[in-house]
């Protein structure tokens, strides 16, 4: 009796370990793939420096000529990028960054409040705010750019509500807040509703109601969520590309180059020129070694100095 016990219980673990490898080897896959591969691949570029009319992987020289190009005045010849505009699309994509820490946290957060003291609305706010985020950006920038360049109403029947040629990055910074808006204030709701009664009903027991349960209890209890959007909206902001493309297709001055959109827009005009290309795998290799670092500091600065659930 004792065998057969073994051997079910044998069969049984062979079954579930069969089954957990069915289901991690797609996205095992996908990461060995996507990022493993990808960034062996980019990290060995950013090292090749090729000969100007070079035209295969293997026409290179190892070397730091690649880095060099984004520190001194050596340029490419045919570069859509050098050295001087890093710093102004550092300033677009830490401003973009600063903006949606200073606008959309605090809108997401008190929006959120409003929604789980069942305030008049909040079942349908929850229906309106989860629909958007069934379609992709394209087709909402499609949307958002209708809607805000002419609206009905004006003496020859339409007036544009933002001119988004004449500033384009309060445009593309808006549209940014506007379609992460909903995703945001439904990941806020969900942890505000998870907190238990008994804390909320011992808080008004103490004097604690309106401004005073949110800033004391219901923000610590949220703050969990709010770090990880802190934290990986810190780090994606690097490499963001802000919307820049959907909105205003290559178009791309300085005001909306953030280095996302750099980057993005560089490699898009270097097509299959391995000159061209390889800096832009140095430029994503130096990125990474100053942001990865500093992430990890405001992870702990924010887990140090943030609310804390007990």
């Amino acid at each position: 009796m004792q065998k057969a016990k073994k051997v079910g219980l044998g069969q049984n673990t062979l079954k579930s370990r069969l089954f957990y490898a069915s289901l991690v080897i797609i996205p095992t896959l996908q990461f060995l793939i996507f990022w493993v591969f990808v960034n062996f691949n980019s990290i060995l570029l950013a090292f090749k420096v090729f000969d100007k009319s070079a035209a295969s992987m293997s026409d290179f020289n190892w070397g730091l000529g690649n880095f060099k190009h984004w520190f001194t005045s050596a340029s490419i010849k045919g570069m859509k990028y050098n050295y001087k505009d890093v710093l102004p699309a550092l300033g677009v994509t830490m401003k973009s960054y600063v903006i949606t820490l200073v606008v959309g946290l605090p809108l997401g957060l008190f929006f959120s409040y409003y929604m789980f003291k069942k305030m008049p609305g909040s079942k349908l706010f929850r229906v309106l705010l989860f629909m958007p985020s069934i379609l992709s950006a394209a087709p909402l920038a499609v949307i958002f750019l209708n809607m805000t360049t002419s609206f009905l109403g004006g003496p020859d029947g339409w007036f544009p509500l933002l001119d988004f040629d004449k500033n384009k990055f309060f445009s593309m910074t808006f549209f940014g807040l506007f379609i992460s808006f909903g995703t945001s204030v439904l990941m806020y709701t969900n942890k505000m509703d998870s907190i238990a009664p008994e804390i909320i009903e011992s808080a008004h027991l103490d004097g604690a109601n309106g401004i005073k349960e949110f800033w004391y209890i219901v923000l610590p209890q949220t703050f969990s969520i709010v770090q990880v959007f802190l934290i990986t909206g810190f780090a994606g902001a690097f490499s963001n590309q802000g919307n820049a493309f959907i909105l205003f297709e290559y178009s791309s001055p300085r005001e909306i180059t953030s280095l996302g959109f750099l980057l993005w827009n560089g490699i898009r005009d270097a097509g299959v020129s391995m000159n061209k290309m390889a800096p832009y795998a140095a430029l994503g290799l130096i990125i990474t070694i100053v942001v990865v670092p500093l992430t990890f500091l405001f992870r702990w600065l924010i887990e140090k100095y943030g609310w804390k659930e007990e």
